[in-house]
């Protein structure tokens, strides 16, 4: 008899642990998602903001609607490749502010 109280007290030991270990990756999952919110919530949002160099830029000239045939797309027939004049990678022509009325 005195084998059947070690395994009933063993079971119960067993189960202790694993009440503990649950509460215990309960409470690490709850700290960390409440970590991940604060940080998220903390981190500052894309910048939109645009730098400008001072500096002016001309557009590529394009062939104008009159002198296009129909069908005529504008393309080169080159297979569309665009030629960008250097320095104005990624930058947008400026723009004139007016006085308003």
């Amino acid at each position: 008899m005195n084998q059947r109280q070690d395994l009933a007290s063993a079971v119960m030991e067993r189960d202790r642990s694993r009440s503990r270990m649950r509460m215990v990756t309960v409470t690490v999952g709850a700290a960390s998602l409440a970590t991940a919110g604060v940080v998220a919530y903390n981190v500052p949002g894309p910048a939109h903001t645009t730098a400008v160099s001072g500096t002016t830029t001309t557009p590529a000239a394009q062939p104008s609607a009159a002198n296009q045939q129909p069908g005529d797309d504008g393309g080169d027939g080159g297979g569309g490749a665009v030629t960008v004049p250097s320095g104005t990678f990624g930058q947008a022509p400026a723009q004139a502010t007016s006085g308003g009325s």
